[in-house]
């Protein structure tokens, strides 16, 4: 925390607001380009052994890549919707971060985007790996379903889910699919952009974790409570949980107050 007061004092005039509205206008902008037949999308994203070969504006060119090219209505309305939702996020964001924060998380994400890649493909030679937009997407909407879990989205426009249910489904795919890949180069380059989050969030995310062991801890010890008994006869044991029928009372014997039940008390 810190550190980011620092690197907010001294850069915060570098910040760029409404950044994520830039990138989804230039992503228009080549889509655009591709269904006109001027651009091959293939070539701008990122593919670490096309960069070491010297296409070196792949490092950057594939953050205006669109996450995927529509071939029918419904894809084409969930690409829109998709676009939406990633501006919806990253204005929320902005306004609790603020312009520089939010940025530099941006930017700490696409790094580890790029240096996992390299990485993977290192360890798989053989593997194909390349990189698209959509790791910002998820990245964006697991740092929007912390800050905001309750919010609600319609579900295939049509079920209504609060984010935190969304973000454990997405979750769910996401390991699924980590373990699919074929290599493990493929599996750093997949999880890698996600090292941000975990990075951003560590200290939420372990204060949630106490929270629940304190919820947890409370509900044990109120269920225990709950289940011991508030009246016991010191002559027979019996007290209101095992004889519910019986009624008890106290006295005091010897300066102690001890509790009595019926029976005992009517049979001395």
């Amino acid at each position: 925390m810190k550190l980011l007061n620092s690197l907010e004092k001294r850069f915060a005039h570098l910040a760029v607001p409404n950044v994520v509205m830039v990138l989804i206008v230039a992503q228009l902008v080549i889509y655009a380009a591709v269904m006109i037949g001027r651009l091959d999308l293939a070539s701008i994203v990122l593919i670490p052994k096309a960069v070491t070969s010297g296409e070196w504006w792949r490092l950057f060119s594939f953050l205006i890549a669109p996450p995927y090219l529509a071939g029918t209505l419904f894809q084409a309305l969930f690409l829109a919707f998709f676009w939406y939702i990633l501006w919806f996020m990253s204005q929320s964001l902005e306004a609790v971060w603020g312009v520089f924060r939010f940025n530099l998380y941006l930017l700490a994400t696409i790094f580890f985007a790029i240096v996992g890649a390299f990485v993977g493909q290192l360890i798989s030679p053989s593997s194909l790996i390349f990189v698209s937009t959509t790791f910002l997407y998820y990245s964006v909407f697991f740092a929007f379903a912390t800050l905001h879990p309750n919010i609600q989205f319609q579900m295939f426009f049509v079920i209504p889910m609060k984010v935190k249910w969304m973000a454990w489904i997405i979750l769910g795919g996401g390991v699924l699919y980590f373990l699919a890949l074929p290599s493990l180069g493929q599996r750093i380059a997949f999880a890698a952009p996600f090292l941000c989050y975990l990075l951003f969030f560590k200290d939420v995310l372990a204060q949630s974790l106490d929270a629940k062991k304190r919820r947890a801890k409370f509900e044990a010890e109120r269920r225990t409570t709950a289940d011991d008994a508030l009246h016991t006869c010191v002559t027979c044991g019996a007290s209101d949980k095992t004889h519910p029928e019986r009624e008890f009372r106290y006295k005091t014997v010897d300066d102690d107050v001890v509790c009595i039940c019926e029976a005992c008390r009517d049979n001395p």
